[in-house]
């Protein structure tokens, strides 16, 4: 067995590569989508969503087919955790005020509270099984048509992927027709394009993979379970990232890419992290997810609900909710 220092590094390691190749594979889904003439608002709602959660998702598949379900589970319900305490604690601590759209508070906010309810009520009796997957997967795709259908709630997604694409900046009017053919006018994809895409596709699942084993090694040093990693370590590794851009995007006036991507990285956690590894065998659900960081998760979710229901976040609900952060970390540990 590697020495503690050997597997963290490694842990490090894997974990920046596996973010930088999502990041890379993500951009170059997005070109080869619109240069085959589908729609931006789908590539907007589903390859960016999708990308947001890949590191996740490889992870979580890699740790199934490895026989170690805890670091699926552990990855969802950490991430979510994350998300809602460290992310958006930290962007309302850093950037201020966040206004929080009423569209939000009318649909997307009950949305994610009932994803958060689903997942603590199929895990009840300590599996995952892969019907629950098949709802799991049913609910995300629900969740996607709705947020196609809505050209306010991709505006800013759509601007920011068509003008990386383009090499220009990119205005998408709302109140145009849905999809106008001048959008991905110029937007192609050639051979470098499609190498581009495999290799970094490759070397997030080769990156995934040694995150995977790094994680069995370094909870088999500290003797902890493999979740209780996943949960803490992986979950802030890969929500890092998502800080950096939800505080620009509150800094530019932009506050609702970073509610956005909360939301939508919590969904698709909850139904496609979770949904697509139980297509590949039951998951089951160690003691220390189930009894205290699934419930913790659920109650962040309701306390993010209630929260936002004066349709803002302060510095200050942003100090409170690191603050919690800190007590479940604290917590998983002394639990475990």
């Amino acid at each position: 067995m590697p020495s503690l220092a050997v597997s963290i590094a490694v842990f490090v390691g894997s974990l920046v590569v596996l973010l930088g190749a999502s990041e890379v594979f993500t951009s170059a889904a997005e070109r080869i989508g619109l240069a085959l003439g589908v729609s931006p608002f789908v590539v907007g709602a589903t390859v960016v969503a999708a990308g947001t959660s890949l590191p996740e998702l490889s992870a979580s598949l890699l740790a199934q087919v490895a026989g170690e379900p805890g670091i699926v589970v552990g990855n969802v319900v950490g991430s979510n955790v994350a998300n809602v305490l460290l992310v958006l604690g930290t962007t309302a601590a850093v950037g201020g005020r966040i206004a929080v759209d009423r569209e939000l508070m009318r649909v997307d906010l009950p949305l994610l509270t009932a994803s958060a309810g689903f997942l603590w009520l199929a895990v009840w009796d300590g599996v995952f099984a892969w019907y629950e997957g098949v709802l799991a997967l049913v609910g995300l795709t629900i969740y996607l048509e709705f947020v196609v259908s809505d050209v306010h709630r991709l505006e800013e997604t759509l601007e920011s992927v068509l003008s990386e694409v383009r090499d220009e900046d990119v205005d998408v009017d709302p109140d145009a027709p849905r999809e106008p053919k001048e959008l991905t006018e110029g937007v192609t994809a050639g051979a470098k394009t499609a190498v581009v895409a495999v290799l970094s596709l490759v070397a997030v699942f080769v990156a995934a993979n040694f995150l995977v084993e790094s994680i069995l090694d370094v909870a088999a040093t500290v003797g902890v379970g493999s979740e209780v990693v996943a949960i803490t370590a992986v979950a802030v590794g890969t929500s890092l990232p998502e800080i950096g851009v939800s505080v620009a995007a509150v800094r530019r006036g932009n506050a609702d890419i970073a509610i956005g991507n909360v939301l939508g990285s919590n969904v698709f956690n909850t139904f496609g992290v979770m949904g697509v590894p139980s297509l590949l065998g039951v998951i089951t659900v160690p003691a220390s997810v189930r009894e205290f960081a699934l419930p913790a998760m659920l109650i962040a979710t309701v306390l993010y609900f209630f929260i936002a229901q004066d349709q803002e976040i302060t510095r200050y609900d942003g100090f409170a909710l690191l603050l919690l952060y800190a007590v479940f970390v604290v917590n998983l540990f002394s639990f475990t």
